[in-house]
């Protein structure tokens, strides 16, 4: 097995970045489709100065993270940022799925997804000072809902991106 993988690494590298890559956009028009109908998509300016911040500075936990100074270029930080968490997730859903032989469905990528889910609600927002699972905000359910409803839908597009490969 691991040889096939050393043997096909730039096939599977490709498949990780575009899977990524792919389940992000969907990722995306669903946020817009969300804006459209008043709901807000993240923030990707707080995302790209906390990762400035995290990256300069070394600052994971910055629950002060809308008062730092803003940094430049954090909304394309931000999105870049985005799309490279896409793409870790998109790794870690080959080793999961297609390195260790777990069956892939939709219904796996849709748990997948909920898992993912778990990242900004006890990661992101607690760090930037909103709060484990948003409870900081002035809408923390809405919050977590959306997080679930955005992220399972993200799964379903991953699985549905990886079985162009297989």
């Amino acid at each position: 097995m691991l040889q096939l993988i050393i043997n096909n690494l730039n096939a599977i590298m490709v498949s990780i970045i575009i899977a990524g890559i792919f389940s992000c956009i969907i990722l995306d028009i669903l946020g817009y489709l969300q804006k459209m109908i008043g709901i807000a998509e993240p923030s990707w300016n707080i995302l790209g100065r906390w990762g400035y911040y995290m990256i300069k500075k070394g600052i994971l936990f910055n629950p002060k993270i809308d008062e730092m100074p803003k940094y430049k270029y954090e909304l394309i930080f931000g999105w870049i940022f985005h799309y490279f968490i896409s793409i870790c997730w998109a790794f870690i859903y080959y080793i999961s799925f297609i390195f260790l032989g777990i069956k892939m469905s939709y219904f796996s990528g849709f748990i997948f997804g909920i898992i993912t889910t778990l990242a900004p609600l006890l990661v992101f927002l607690p760090f930037t000072g909103q709060g484990v699972f948003g409870i900081n905000t002035s809408k923390p359910m809405q919050i977590s809902i959306v997080f679930l409803i955005r992220h399972s839908i993200y799964g379903i597009a991953i699985y549905e991106a990886f079985r162009w490969f297989n």
